[in-house]
């Protein structure tokens, strides 16, 4: 996920930095920053002092973001007690006047209550946070970037240090290197030092069990809840292979340290040499080959090198490519084109006109639409640049930028130059258009001919775009006798000729059959699934009569597909016409065949039972969803949500949304047992000669 702290980060208090907040001089010079916090979880309470070292430039008083809700204990310049203004989050903090180059001392002695709801049972996790900034609790402590849980002074540091203290047996983590970590009477306390400060601090802090190694000088830690603990072991070896993975791509690991940190809410952050994930996430078994490996690439790409956010957020979309896509591609080809396909779907599905926006203005997710722009669509502008210019050109390129912005913001630029340099031509009038437009194009294949050419075929035809048009390659693949010929055609116009020769009789012709392109996939070209109903406008929801679910299971599932809009419908009320142009949402069985999804004949359904592929399911523990045809509109969808008890519906309900890419779904006490992809139309993109 992005790092929310640094984009306030940018917005906030970079342009303090310029030094435009800054009266009497230039931007100050922030040399050192001790924290020294202690936290009182039974109170919701943490006490802080807050030392800066700085070298004012000229500047005669300086500006921190401070919770609003704090109380200033004291503040001293030097040594001397001063008067300040506290307003709106914001600490003003004049200097003695002195010569341009002195040293000036800051300390603020505070406290503050951090008590943010926690979040119940969530219908969506497009909020990666749950709205939960800053909490000090029993259950653990979780201060983020914008909390504003310590003094923070415009601009970076050039070396901070943590102290936090806490009651025996909670342990604190943050960025850094740790120093000490011990326990002096009934309070635990650890220190942290940054060599590279990059960005506002978070904090976490819980009762842990500590497990840790060395991956050579590395220190590699696992802070997790007594019961996740004995998964520690197989984090940190993950982790070890990772990041030797990674430091081969990329450069050298650019943090003092690695944790693996449990927190008490379902998130899944990644901070500079830690990440931080829920208890819950942690204990599941695929977490390990995605979100982790997702997080630790994110130390080089959004937390090493940062993202400069005026020409957008590309961290997600890199993220998403290296760790994500790359470890998919690594199974196998077939894997690798299966996950790039599946970008191209989520975009299509997700992606409406009134909801879309050019990628260079992509800051974060906020719902399925902007994170299928940023991470999917993202992702896919890397590989197309990967794709024209090579895998030693690309990495290279890759490691130019870490080795040059390490530590610094990175734009769409620098990468765009880093290519172009690797591969001797300017690439940006490629990426450019990919960056500013909202969209992409959409293909079809016309007028296509097989004939014999002497002893060969020649397959020929023409490519459509409609408009606006783009400029890119894209390949075309003819089948004869087995084997598959490959031909890269440069398209820029509306009509783009191609004739392509083969050794035999021709029996099928792709374009873009290993999905490299970026573009906008056709109706038919979509399987049926789940990420269709979410991105479906204008959905309305029949409750059939049998339907097991309770009225607000119903909605509850409604609004985490992100329809919680939709018209819901009674059987008994449906007409006919309130189905016209309406993709449908249906619980239960109908008994009138007009409302009935269309099923594929691999699922059989009744109010009792549904059977997938032969197994019957009739327990009560046991629910169904299958998006399939629409029962009257070929342009639209149906999904059938078959739950066998108000007890299956409501052990499943929340679960299906992360299930997107799949068209049907079978759960059992909640705990999914069957799920796949069913078989999609072709399209305007395929011949079968």
């Amino acid at each position: 996920m992005r790092r929310w702290f640094m984009m306030i980060l940018a917005a906030v208090w970079l342009p303090l930095a310029a030094g435009t907040a800054c009266h009497g001089g230039g931007a100050p010079e922030i040399m050192h920053e001790r924290i020294a916090v202690t936290l009182e979880p039974a109170a919701h309470l943490l006490t802080g002092e807050c030392t800066v070292t700085l070298n004012p430039h000229g500047a005669t008083r300086l500006p921190f973001a401070l919770h609003p809700g704090a109380t200033v204990l004291h503040v001293t310049v030097d040594g001397q007690e001063v008067p300040v203004a506290f307003t709106g989050g914001t600490l003003t903090v004049g200097f003695y006047p002195g010569g341009r180059e002195r040293t000036v001392r800051v300390g603020i002695g505070y406290r503050a209550s951090f008590n943010d709801p926690l979040p119940g049972r969530t219908a969506t996790t497009e909020d990666p946070s749950y709205g939960v900034n800053g909490v000090i609790a029993e259950e653990g402590v979780f201060l983020g970037g914008g909390a504003d849980w310590y003094p923070e002074a415009p601009g970076v540091p050039a070396r901070r240090t943590v102290e936090v203290t806490a009651p025996a047996g909670i342990e604190a983590v943050t960025a850094g290197r740790r120093l000490e970590r011990g326990t002096r009477g009934d309070r635990s306390f650890s220190v942290w030092e940054e060599e590279h400060p990059v960005t506002s601090l978070s904090l976490s802090a819980g009762r842990y069990v500590v497990t840790e190694r060395k991956r050579g000088a590395l220190p590699l830690y696992a802070y997790f809840s007594p019961a996740n603990a004995s998964l520690a072991e197989s984090y940190l070896d993950a982790s070890a292979r990772y990041i030797t993975f990674y430091e081969g791509l990329f450069g050298p690991y650019p943090f003092e340290k690695f944790a693996i940190v449990e927190n008490f809410i379902p998130t899944g952050y990644g901070f500079p040499s830690y990440t931080l994930l829920g208890g819950a996430v942690i204990r599941l078994p695929f977490i390990i080959g995605t979100s982790l490996p997702h997080e630790i690439a994110h130390n080089w790409w959004g937390n090493g090198v940062l993202a400069d956010y005026r020409q957008g957020n590309w961290s997600e979309g890199i993220v998403t490519y290296v760790a994500d896509y790359l470890l998919e591609e690594r199974k196998s080809p077939a894997a690798g084109r299966d996950y790039r396909f599946r970008l191209l779907t989520e975009y299509a599905s997700l992606v409406a006109p009134a909801t879309d926006f050019p990628l260079k203005e992509f800051e974060s997710r906020t719902d399925p639409s902007s994170r299928a722009i940023g991470y999917g669509k993202g992702a896919m502008l890397f590989h197309m640049v990967r794709t024209m210019i090579g895998d030693d050109a690309f990495f290279g390129a890759l490691r130019d930028v870490c080795r040059e912005r390490m530590y610094a913001a990175a734009s769409w630029n620098d990468f765009t130059l880093a290519f172009s340099r690797r591969a001797g031509k300017d690439l940006s009038p490629f990426v450019d258009q990919w960056l500013a437009r909202t969209g992409g194009p959409h293909l079809s294949l016309k007028d296509v001919t097989s004939k014999r050419d002497g002893g060969k075929w020649r397959v020929a035809g023409t490519i459509v775009q409609t408009a606006p048009l783009w400029q890119f390659p894209v390949t075309l693949c003819v089948t004869a006798a087995g084997k598959g010929v490959r031909q890269t055609v440069a398209v820029s116009e509306g009509r783009t000729p191609f004739s392509i020769t083969v050794p035999d009789r021709p029996s099928r012709l792709v374009l873009d059959p290993d999905a490299d392109l970026f573009r906008i996939l056709s109706r038919e070209e979509i399987p049926p699934a789940v990420n269709t109903i979410k991105g479906s406008r204008g959905l309305v929801a029949v409750i059939a009569d049998n339907c097991a679910a309770r009225p607000e299971t119903v909605r509850l599932l409604l609004e985490s597909l992100g329809q919680g809009g939709a018209t819901v419908l009674r059987e008994n009320e449906v007409r006919g016409p309130e189905l016209a142009g309406h993709d449908l949402f249906v619980c239960g069985v109908p008994s009138r065949k007009g409302v009935l999804p269309v099923i594929g004949g691999e699922v059989t359904v009744s109010p009792q039972e549904f059977v997938v592929s032969g197994e019957a399911y009739r327990s009560a523990g046991d629910a169904l969803l299958l998006v399939g045809g629409h029962p009257a509109d070929r342009d639209r969808v149906a999904a059938l949500f078959l739950p066998l008890s108000a007890a299956a519906a409501e052990a499943c309900v929340t679960k299906i949304t992360h299930y997107g890419k799949y068209g049907y779904l079978v759960f059992s006490g909640g705990q999914n047992r069957r799920k796949g992809v069913l078989p999609a139309g072709g399209g305007g993109t395929e011949i079968n000669f």
